[in-house]
């Protein structure tokens, strides 16, 4: 069997899988099974799936030693072994499944560095491995009986297999297959059962205090790193931001993850989740002296990655957030009054800004050639408007729309705004999916911040607003399902809300 037909298989295996997990029941009555065994059938077909998509991925080197006897055998006893300590490590969590949220809570920024296939890759190596335990964590709750009976279901369900499966099926049309595979493999296939697996366990593992805690204790030694890389004008694993930096006005630092913006985005996250932990205890001088140390050092080392996508992104979480803490009138008030004195200020003060706001072509030099880009993916769309050019074809599609010399002079062909990248590979159909999710997402998000009780209105509107501006950066970067935050707070903010509107008490 080829490698396409393989990934084909996988995809709709994928799809499948989902369809048996996420399907309202009065959809899924075709299906002879329990509801129960329904969904846990699904889990496993979607688990398949990511394997045999990650294995046409395995470079030909390995894939060349592993067809000898001696490789084969091997490769079995590793995957044996493997499979073993997972599900060692799962009976070990299973009792105390906080500990999953806590081991979640440090792999989700880690990236490691490697090579794969002669190309450099930055994957979440150790995230990977934390959602395969947590699927057997989940499966050994099930089986002691120690987790709910009833899947929960969240308002999410039926847009997000409907986007999801779209997504994946579409790796059938991509103009760049193998693209669309890494994709699938690396981003879509795990953060959908990093999702699963999350709404599964949420409320056992004392999720929210968990990962807020450990979230905050990690960017401590993020953004001092990033300080420290300032201080010594050195930075780590970015050859390209190396030279970039020696040319620039501005020293940019990256810390632990490859590009400034990523790391700008994981301290605007700590940063919204110190202030709403203030708030929630403000009672405590204790609390508040930790979450002003944990601040100011994050808000220190947000300045020297000169993000200006993780700036604005910072400030739509704190707006969202003020709206819920203060109110509407005075929240959007201050932010008015702010925005005219800041942008009247930075407007005076400087000549580049004025240019930058009176020209486009200055506009888009500002911002790296986002706008051809952009122009590029509306320019896909037109050539395939209903379905899309598939997973993983912007790069490939927008190359073949420029001349030879345009190619030779363009650095950037992958899509920076993540709308526009669903609106080129999705075509009509994928887009209307994803304004179907994120309309969703938004209302759900909204009615839970309205909640009296802070103790589930502060939570929500700290997730809304975590959401809504990675969905803001990802106007200018892109990556907004390729961020595993993007999922874990979306999980976390459906089952707050689902456990609001049964009246359960929230921990």
């Amino acid at each position: 069997m080829s490698t396409e037909v393989l990934r084909f298989t996988a995809a709709f295996a994928a799809t499948a899988g989902l369809i048996l997990m996420l399907a309202p029941t009065a959809l899924a009555t075709a299906v002879r099974l329990p509801e129960r065994g329904r969904r846990i059938t699904g889990l496993v077909i979607l688990l398949i799936a990511w394997v045999v998509m990650a294995g046409t991925l395995v470079p030909a080197s390995v894939s060349d030693r592993l067809a000898t006897p001696a490789g084969l055998a091997a490769g079995a006893a590793g995957v044996v072994i493997g499979l073993g300590l997972i599900l060692l490590a799962g009976r070990l969590i299973a009792r105390r499944p906080w500990t999953w949220f806590l081991l979640l809570g440090l792999a989700l920024p880690v990236r490691i560095p490697i090579s794969v296939g002669g190309e450099d890759a930055n994957l979440l190596l150790p995230l990977y491995a934390v959602i395969a335990i947590g699927i057997a964590v989940l499966w050994w709750m099930e089986r002691w009986g120690t987790r709910a009976r009833s899947w929960p279901a969240t308002a999410l369900d039926l847009p997000l297999l409907l986007f999801v499966g779209f997504t994946l099926v579409s790796l059938a049309w991509s103009s760049d297959i193998a693209e669309g595979a890494v994709k699938a493999t690396f981003f879509w296939v795990p953060f959908v059962l990093l999702y699963l697996t999350c709404v599964a366990i949420w409320r056992q593992g004392r999720a929210l205090r968990v990962l807020a805690v450990t979230t905050m204790a990690m960017s401590m030694p993020v953004a001092l790193l990033a300080l420290g890389e300032y201080a010594a004008r050195e930075v780590l694993w970015n050859h390209r931001l190396m030279q970039a930096n020696v040319y620039s006005r501005f020293f940019r630092v990256n810390s632990i993850f490859y590009d400034p913006n990523i790391l700008g985005r994981y301290l605007v996250l700590a940063l919204l989740i110190t202030v709403a932990v203030a708030w929630l205890w403000r009672g405590s001088n204790r609390v508040l002296v930790a979450c002003a140390v944990v601040a100011t050092v994050d808000a220190a080392a947000l300045v020297v990655t000169f993000s200006r996508s993780s700036a604005l992104m910072l400030m739509v979480g704190l707006l969202i957030l003020a709206l819920r803490l203060f109110g509407w009138r005075r929240a959007l008030a201050t932010a008015g009054i702010m925005a005219v004195l800041g942008g009247g200020v930075a407007i005076a003060a400087s000549a580049q800004v004025r240019e930058a706001i009176t020209s486009v072509e200055r506009l888009d030099k500002v911002s790296e050639g986002r706008f051809d880009l952009v122009g590029g993916g509306v320019d896909i769309f037109m050539e395939h408007p209903v379905a899309g050019g598939g997973l993983g074809s912007f790069a490939t599609d927008y190359s073949a729309l420029l001349s030879e010399r345009e190619r030779n002079r363009t650095r950037v062909v992958i899509s920076h705004n993540a709308p526009v990248t669903i609106l080129s590979e999705g075509g009509a159909i994928g887009f209307a999916l994803f304004a179907w999710l994120a309309v969703i997402a938004a209302i759900v998000g909204i009615r839970a911040t309205r909640d009296r009780d802070d103790d589930v209105g502060i939570p929500a509107a700290a997730m809304l607003g975590a959401i809504a501006g990675i969905f803001v950066h990802a106007l200018l970067y892109s990556a907004l399902f390729e961020d595993p935050y993007t999922w874990v707070l979306a999980a976390g903010l459906m089952v707050l809300a689902a456990a609001r509107a049964r009246g359960e008490a929230t921990p």
